[in-house]
């Protein structure tokens, strides 16, 4: 598999865990070694997706495993941003306790 296609496919495996809230499969994703840091090609990633859901021990998760806090996807959004469209006071709260922009 290429370092492209092996990259897409990291990026819809995390993003998708992300944002059903299944941590037990972003546990496995991180012990098989994927970049749980990908981005879809709109430059989102599992930390996008799993604020964006409202998925609070996604998040607390990728946190944890020191993903950055605040990436932007290409239209200049952060997570904490798709925490607040949704308005999901939890996920904002500790987005905002960890530094989140």
């Amino acid at each position: 598999m290429s370092t492209t296609n092996k990259q897409l496919e990291d990026s819809m495996m995390v993003c998708w865990a992300a944002s059903q809230g299944d941590v037990h499969e972003l546990q496995r994703l991180y012990a098989n070694g994927t970049d749980l840091s990908a981005a879809d090609y709109d430059g989102r990633t599992g930390m996008h997706l799993a604020a964006s859901e409202g998925q609070l021990a996604a998040v607390q998760f990728l946190i944890a495993k020191g993903l950055e806090v605040s990436p932007k996807d290409r239209w200049g959004g952060t997570p904490l941003a798709d925490a607040k469209r949704g308005n999901f006071k939890t996920v904002i709260a500790f987005l905002v306790k960890h530094n989140a922009k």
